[in-house]
């Protein structure tokens, strides 16, 4: 079975507790533990994720690291380039869990606002999303080779300008780095409305669902996105097995902190989690195959 942990952080995260909690899950058979920081808790961390995930990737060598991000603030290039460094840091590990509500200390650090209600947030972010998986994708396969004798290392011709437009972004493009091992990080979302579904479903590579009701939502959505069923770490084997066959998933995503890490670790180690073969992290969840690379949501 598939499990995936959210790693919740706090005012008492230490980076030996994170780093402890992560290998802990690794050595479970769990496929990725997504890094949740002050903008997804509300709670006081001294971590941000993305950057904590660079980290982690020197501490770990096989679960992916699934960085919480934004899809509503900041700029999707400085974003797309922070996951692709990641990527390339991990051996393509790399994934990004898409923020698309609006956390408290968001509202008063930017300029754009959520005020136009959730329909107008999800049209954002699955904007914000096309951009980053177009930014990605700007490099075409062999446009990268290292030259030593004339000092270039890129093909320009195989490097295109993506010229995103629309009454939110002008984005030009391309991506300044080049293609990471998994060529873009995985994409994942928490689904809690039938709404979510339909504009995140075709977006995101994995859904996170709360229960059978949003699994099936989101299956009508995109019948190809893997839907992870979320559940508290304290669960009984036995109730989480059966919810998650109920809602017809292919595995869990289990809610923890570091004090709760070894929670999680057990319960998967009873699901009997493993992870797919060849290294990344699309692989490890069995998208390598079916992963595109372009944009998915225009």
């Amino acid at each position: 079975m598939i499990v995936t942990a959210q790693l919740a952080l706090g005012p008492d995260s230490t980076l030996p507790a994170v780093e402890g909690a992560a290998r802990g899950l690794e050595a479970a058979g769990v496929a990725a533990v997504c890094v949740l920081d002050a903008a997804d808790t509300g709670a006081v961390s001294p971590f941000e994720s993305t950057t904590l995930c660079g980290r982690l990737a020197s501490t770990t060598s096989e679960i992916g690291l699934v960085a919480a991000g934004s899809a509503l603030y900041g700029f999707p290039y400085h974003l797309a380039r922070r996951l692709a460094t990641v990527d390339h840091f991990s051996d393509g590990r790399s994934g990004w869990m898409l923020r698309t509500g609006t956390a408290t200390s968001e509202v008063s650090a930017y300029d754009w606002r959520s005020t136009l209600g959730r329909t107008a947030e999800l049209h954002r972010a699955a904007e914000y999303t096309e951009i980053a998986l177009e930014l990605w994708n700007s490099w075409e396969d062999g446009a990268q080779y290292p030259d030593k004798a004339t000092g270039d290392y890129k093909d320009d011709s195989r490097i295109h300008a993506i010229a995103y437009r629309s009454l939110a972004f002008r984005v030009e493009g391309p991506l300044d780095v080049p293609p990471s091992p998994q060529r873009r990080p995985v994409l994942l979302a928490e689904v809690g409305t039938a709404e979510e579904a339909a504009y995140l479903a075709p977006v995101v590579d994995v859904a996170l669902v709360p229960d059978a009701a949003l699994a099936a939502a989101v299956q009508e959505g995109d019948p190809t996105t893997l839907v992870l069923l979320v559940l508290p770490a304290d669960t009984p084997a036995a109730e989480a097995s059966r919810r998650c066959l109920d809602a017809d998933a292919a595995g869990v995503s289990l809610e923890c902190s570091t004090d709760t890490a070894d929670a999680a670790a057990a319960l998967a180690a009873a699901f009997g989690a493993t992870r797919g073969p060849g290294g990344t992290l699309a692989a490890a969840l069995g998208l390598a195959e079916t992963l595109t690379h372009g944009g998915r949501a225009a």
